[in-house]
């Protein structure tokens, strides 16, 4: 069996593709998702030790730049502008522009790829926003809705997600901000992992 090997050469260029020319024709309509793709197109250049090499410091500028556009004053990070009503923006336009959790995780974690100092991240804001986004069980949801509302999310990817940008943010803020309710948290992680453990017993007993 001849052994298998990482054409390293030819991920870069697929990943600078990504990176400086068009995403491949099935992720082109997914827009509002561009934070993820962005951040899953650094990290990998970077895990290849290739997004130095192939891009210029004004060009990673220019990245970390779009992702502090992409912040939300109120905390958090959106998945793209083009929900952004600019000079035109309403109160009800601003329902449909929301910063939402798993766009402020790879947020900020695109800016760390970039070695950015998150010197322009509201971080109190950010951290009072993820609190906000805990729901009575101890879950979190993905975004903030009218009056305040919590929507989506509810399964333990997005406590990772919440954890993860409690993590980043912490150092020097947790005193002057209200936290997560860390216990519930627990809680909750272990019910779902439990429920997910009764579950896949149940199908194999079946199977």
């Amino acid at each position: 069996m001849s052994k298998s090997t990482l054409n390293k050469a030819r991920h870069i260029k697929y990943w600078l593709r990504c990176l400086k020319t068009f995403l491949p024709t099935a992720f082109t309509s997914n827009d509002s998702q561009r934070m993820t793709f962005a951040f899953f197109t650094l990290s990998a250049l970077d895990l290849l030790s290739a997004l130095e090499e192939h891009t210029t410091e004004e060009e990673r500028t220019g990245y970390i730049d779009w992702i502090y556009y992409c912040q939300h004053p109120e905390g958090g990070f959106k998945g793209f502008t083009g929900a952004d009503g600019g000079d035109n923006a309403t109160e009800e336009g601003k329902f449909w522009d929301p910063a939402n959790l798993a766009a402020t995780f790879f947020a900020l974690s695109s800016l760390m790829v970039l070695g950015d100092d998150f010197g322009k991240v509201k971080r109190r804001e950010c951290l009072e926003w993820v609190r906000g986004l805990q729901q009575d069980d101890g879950s979190f949801g993905e975004a903030k809705g009218r009056r305040g509302s919590i929507e989506g999310g509810g399964d333990v990817r997005w406590c990772y997600l919440a954890a993860a940008v409690r993590w980043m943010l912490r150092k020097g803020y947790m005193e002057h901000t209200s936290d997560i309710n860390a216990d519930a948290l627990e809680n909750y992680a272990i019910f779902d992992m439990n429920e997910a453990n009764t579950e896949t017993g149940s199908r194999m007993k079946g199977a």
